[in-house]
């Protein structure tokens, strides 16, 4: 980097997000010497899991500080959220400012409720993938991947999955080293293959 400047890594909230598909990924970027961490919500102020535990939104949509980074959980939440315009807006402004936005799980689904994922590849939760995708037919969707790396856009599989990319976003941008690091510091087994996807085979999505 050219300067000492942190970047600003926002996380996305909303009513019934889940929880790992967030804080999977939040320890290990929130340990990056390199990255300050914030939460963004329609509202600042707390916002309930899928697991009933709340987050606090340390900013509103409109006011929010430019990004460098955004993090966009999943949830059963996603499924309402498509429909929330101003919630997309944002999104698709922000992802045109942003160096990485990642996506966890049905997070993919907001993104590419967008249009910004149209013809790129990307994966989501193998359990919801069927769902998902006919809904968005237009992107390129991945049935055997952990996640999928297309350059200023990754988005991963269900839930524990982020964890995995976080640690490949980690490794890409900041050194393999460091990432490795993050995995032994949090006794992590890091899958670092991106292909490796047994839950495709799971919910019969491969044979």
């Amino acid at each position: 980097m050219a300067d000492d400047r942190k970047l600003l890594l926002g996380s996305l909230l909303y009513p019934v997000f889940e929880l790992l598909d967030l804080f999977g990924p939040l320890e290990m970027f929130g340990n990056c010497p390199q990255l300050e961490l914030c939460t963004v919500a329609l509202s600042a102020g707390p916002v309930k899991s899928a697991q009933g535990v709340e987050a606090v939104a340390d900013y509103a949509l409109d006011d929010c500080p430019p990004l460098d980074l955004l993090l966009i959980p999943g949830g059963l939440g996603s499924v309402d959220e498509i429909s929330n315009q101003p919630l997309l807006d944002w999104i698709g402004k922000r992802v045109a400012e942003t160096r990485v936005t990642m996506t966890v799980c049905s997070g993919s689904m907001l993104l590419a409720a967008t249009g910004l994922l149209d013809g790129r590849p990307a994966t989501t939760n193998k359990a919801m993938f069927n769902e998902i995708t006919e809904l968005t037919p237009s992107v390129e969707w991945v049935k055997k991947a952990r996640w999928v790396d297309d350059g200023n856009i990754v988005t991963a599989s269900g839930v524990s999955a982020g964890m995995d990319m976080a640690l490949a976003v980690v490794a890409r941008e900041f050194g393999q080293e460091q990432a490795e690091l993050l995995a032994e510091l949090t006794e992590y087994e890091w899958h670092r293959d991106p292909d490796w996807d047994p839950f495709a085979r799971v919910h019969g999505l491969v044979d």
